[in-house]
Parts: C-alpha cells; sequence; structure tokens
C-alpha cells in the first residue's frame, strides 16, 4: 500500500493532467498529401509579431485516477511567420514557426482563463516543462521548431477554414481549421482553436501507476495569431 502511495504522488507530480478529464475528440486529422505548398507571387505581406501573438495549449489527464491529477497550460508568445493576402482571397497563404524550447507552462493568469486554480508549485513547472521539452515527447533538442502552412483556404474572409499542414516531432499532418479573421489597413489578427492528437503525432502520451494515470491523448489549442503589414 505504501508503494502504491508513492507511485501516485510520483505520477500526480510528473503527469501533465487535470482533477476531472473533460471528454473530447481530436479534429480529424489526415496524413501529408502530395499537395505542395504554394506561396503567392503578389499579395499584402504581413510579418508575424511575436510579441502580441500568442499560443496555449491546455494538457487534460485521462485514466481510472485522473481525478487525482491537476491540468497544465503551455504556451506563451512563441509565434513566427507571415501571411500574404492576395486576390482572389481563396489563394492567400501563411507559414508560422513555434519555438518549442520557448514555451511556458502554467502562467497564473492562464490558469484562471481556464477555470483552473492559478497557484502550482515552481517544482510541478519544472517538471511538466522538463517532460514537455524531453525526448519522448516534444523532443525539442532535435526538432526544435513546429512548422505550419497553409494548403487551402475557403470559406469568407471574415471566417475562413483553413487546410494546415503540421510538422511535429518530425511526423506530419494536415486538418481543416476555421479561423475568425479581422484585417485593417495595418493589422492583421487571425484567431481561432482546434482539437489535436499527440498519436498522430506519434507522440505516446505519458502514463503511469499501471495506465491508470495518464496524459490526455487530446490537446485543446488555442491560437492568436497578430501580423503587422509590411509596407515596401
Amino acid at each position: 500500500m505504501k508503494k502504491l502511495s508513492l507511485l501516485m504522488l510520483s505520477a500526480i507530480l510528473l503527469t501533465a493532467c487535470q482533477a476531472q478529464p473533460r471528454p473530447s475528440s481530436p479534429d480529424e486529422t489526415r496524413p501529408a498529401s502530395d499537395q505542395s505548398f504554394a506561396w503567392p507571387e503578389q499579395g499584402q505581406r504581413f510579418l508575424v509579431n511575436p510579441e502580441t501573438s500568442e499560443l496555449r495549449i491546455v494538457v487534460y489527464a485521462d485514466g481510472p485516477l485522473a481525478r487525482f491529477g491537476h491540468p497544465h497550460v503551455i504556451g506563451g508568445a512563441v509565434l513566427a511567420g507571415e501571411v500574404m493576402l492576395a486576390e482572389p482571397f481563396a489563394d492567400s497563404a501563411l507559414r508560422l514557426e513555434i519555438d518549442v524550447s520557448a514555451m511556458e507552462v502554467d502562467r497564473p493568469s492562464w490558469r484562471s482563463d481556464e477555470g483552473f486554480d492559478p497557484e502550482m508549485s515552481d517544482s510541478t513547472i519544472t517538471d511538466t516543462r522538463n517532460n514537455m521539452l524531453s525526448s519522448s515527447v516534444l523532443n525539442a533538442e532535435q526538432f526544435p521548431l513546429i512548422e505550419i502552412k497553409s494548403l487551402a483556404i475557403g470559406g469568407p474572409a471574415w471566417q475562413p477554414d483553413v487546410d494546415l499542414r503540421i510538422e511535429l516531432v518530425g511526423n506530419t499532418r494536415e486538418l481543416t481549421v476555421p479561423i475568425t479573421l479581422q484585417i485593417d489597413d495595418e493589422l492583421l489578427v487571425a484567431t481561432g482553436r482546434m482539437l489535436i492528437s499527440q498519436r498522430d503525432f506519434g507522440i505516446e502520451p505519458f502514463s503511469a501507476a499501471g495506465g491508470n494515470l495518464a496524459v490526455a491523448d487530446s490537446l485543446l489549442i488555442r491560437f492568436r495569431v497578430v501580423a503587422d503589414i509590411q509596407k515596401e
């Protein structure tokens, strides 16, 4: 019994999880297609502002012992890249990079935004970040960037559906994401959310206690991309 208690305590400290698992189904991803990435020759070029853009990844728990865990929110000002608005709008394109090593864990304000207890111990934050960057998860040393490119854009300019190609830890998948888009003469702001499966990208979610306490496969990703127009 003592050994079991110690094992459960270790699992709680080392996993990124939550007290009550939130049921969700990941968005359907597709294997990489033969479609090539096309960058428009002409259009309005917007450069992503990393200081005002933001990514947040919410990680939950799974398994019979999920109630013993807690959630984590990962992200920060880690987005860079550019957007080209073309005419017609469907010919527009984007390419983004996410700096894996720059991602932070569990800012109190992020946790409050998600309705979680804002306070987390420094040791739990450190353990979670180290696990996230390790070779078994994001493998930041070998794959320092997550790369995202658009393949096709459909729908109205204020809320287009964007077919994205995502390269993560050496694995490439494609999915369609609805994005809310605001554009003026100087600024472009794109916001949205998606649910992805870690296993789709070859990542096996961490588990302990014989699999009874585990990181949920499905990750909730929120993003806000802010880009400034580049004038010639």
